[in-house]
């Protein structure tokens, strides 16, 4: 499996000091979005996944119509990490503005919550995101997950088995892509011993070459 964890777009939340738990993309947002979805539209992908919260919806929903996915399916699973509990938009209303979204039954028709957790039940979330992932698809599939900046964190030190206290941060942009290819072990054949037990090839991560404005 490849997988694209891509950041959402710039939000409201990202440029106030308020605390906006659900903000919408904002123009600038809405044009990243556009740039990571004609980044991706040649890319053969196969699956959309996304966080509930509308700019993550928001931006997948941009890249599924680019590359031709009928539908994004939305976990709760990837909302970003928060302490707080804050009650997200229900089913109804985020299916008449996202159509290409599947929601599961979690996501009812008066919302969902988001937050409530601690880091390291957040970094747990992240280490069973990845292996149901994992469970799922294929060497074959190209997955793009839309999440946000600080779980896409939480996901890479899933990934490289990072301890939950390790001091390591990665830089994560609005709408820039991190790649990551899944394999059985051995990843590649005659290649060098030290990787002949990998099981996963970290390939980039923040691409932000395809955006003509960063945030």
């Amino acid at each position: 499996m490849d997988l694209i964890i891509v950041r959402h777009g710039q939000s409201t939340g990202n440029i106030t000091t308020d605390d906006v738990p659900d903000g919408e993309l904002t123009p600038l947002g809405r044009r990243q979005a556009q740039e990571v979805a004609i980044r991706l539209a040649n890319e053969g992908i196969t699956h959309v996944f996304a966080s509930p919260l509308i700019r993550a919806l928001a931006t997948a929903s941009a890249i599924a119509e680019a590359v031709g996915v009928e539908r994004v399916e939305v976990w709760p699973e990837l909302q970003e990490h928060r302490t707080t509990i804050h009650r997200g938009f229900g089913r109804h209303e985020l299916l008449h503005d996202y159509p290409r979204a599947f929601f599961p039954a979690g996501v009812e028709a008066n919302g969902w919550d988001h937050g409530g957790e601690t880091y390291e039940s957040a970094f747990e979330r992240a280490e069973s995101a990845i292996a149901r992932l994992r469970d799922r698809f294929s060497p074959s599939d190209r997955v793009v997950v839309a999440t946000h900046g600080a779980f896409a964190n939480y996901l890479l030190r899933a990934i490289l088995r990072m301890p939950p206290a390790a001091s390591v941060w990665f830089t994560m942009n609005n709408c820039g892509i991190s790649r990551v290819r899944f394999a059985k072990p051995p990843l590649r054949t005659g290649f060098d011993l030290l990787f002949d037990h990998a099981d996963a090839e970290i390939i980039r991560v923040n691409e932000v070459s395809h955006l003509s404005e960063v945030s």
